[in-house]
């Protein structure tokens, strides 16, 4: 059986002494350096996560810029060839008139000179007419 006498106190208050000087001078500090460090890993990550949220958010940002980037240099690059189709149909439209208006004027000066001829041939026809009647008269 178990004895209750006075080394069974001395070695209580041994323990809680021991428990007592263990708890303040290394569990309590240990607590406050593992506690210390989680608030460092907790606004670490918060940071971490932070950044990263930042990071998405800039990334988006990029990449709408460049999107619109693209849109206004397909616009761009659309209203330049529009452009450059009204263009060439002016000089085309313009290059048109001016070689119908060439054609016009050497179809109307081929008319003047054939028409010159005409006259000049039709009054040369009744000389030569009447050089070949006086030759068939002669003859």
């Amino acid at each position: 059986m178990l004895d209750f006498d006075i080394t069974l106190l001395f070695q209580l208050a041994n323990f809680l002494i021991a428990l007592f000087l263990l708890n303040k001078l290394l569990i309590k500090p240990v607590r406050e350096v593992l506690a210390k460090r989680r608030r460092i890993i907790d606004d670490m990550t918060g940071e971490a996560v932070s950044f990263e949220t930042q990071a998405e958010k800039s990334l988006a940002d990029y990449e709408a810029a460049l999107q619109r980037a693209r849109q206004d240099a397909g616009a761009a690059r659309q209203q330049g060839r529009e452009a450059g189709t009204a263009e060439q149909m002016a000089i085309v439209g313009e290059a048109q008139k001016k070689a119908k208006g060439i054609l016009d004027d050497a179809r109307l000066a081929l008319k003047k000179e054939a028409d010159a001829t005409l006259a000049a041939l039709r009054g040369q026809v009744a000389a030569v007419s009447k050089r070949v009647a006086d030759k068939l008269v002669q003859g």
